[in-house]
């Protein structure tokens, strides 16, 4: 039996108050899980909390701070050459010293959009991990009038 549209509703209402959701987790399909926890680690300061205990790795839990990722065991999706703007992964900081994380990344040769202020008033880049996955890093600058726009937005 289909339940009437206000059901619905209030089925909806009803699930909302006990299944509250806490927090979503990206999950990426790695080919090998130590090394992208690595990566994370010496990345972007992630701690990996891996299963089983010893290699080879089935999947890793990556902790920092309340931001979680899931790395699995198995084939990254084959994909074109990402396009930029076309990231995987969105991640926004707080802190100091976003321009000097992007110098040192562009350094790394990791960088694969450049600093730019976007129209909502967020700083970005983008970085590709060992995987291919595009990971947006954004962050609130206090003035970025000096970064270039994107094209088109």
């Amino acid at each position: 039996m289909t339940p009437r549209r206000g059901e619905v509703w209030k089925l909806a209402a009803t699930s909302r108050k006990s299944m509250a959701i806490k927090l979503a987790v990206p999950v990426l399909r790695v080919a090998d899980v130590a090394r992208s926890m690595e990566w994370y680690r010496g990345t972007l300061a992630f701690v990996g909390d891996p299963f089983p205990p010893t290699p080879p790795f089935e999947f890793a839990i990556l902790r920092q701070g309340q931001v979680e990722l899931m790395l699995r065991r198995g084939s990254p999706p084959a994909r074109a050459k990402p396009r930029q703007y076309d990231w995987d992964v969105y991640l926004r900081r707080e802190g100091e010293r976003f321009r000097e994380v992007f110098a040192a990344f562009s350094a790394r040769g990791i960088v694969t959009r450049r600093l730019e202020r976007m129209p909502y008033e967020l700083a970005e880049f983008e970085i590709t991990d060992p995987d291919g996955y595009v990971i947006c890093l954004s962050q609130m600058l206090e003035d970025a009038s000096d970064l270039p726009t994107p094209a088109g937005f």
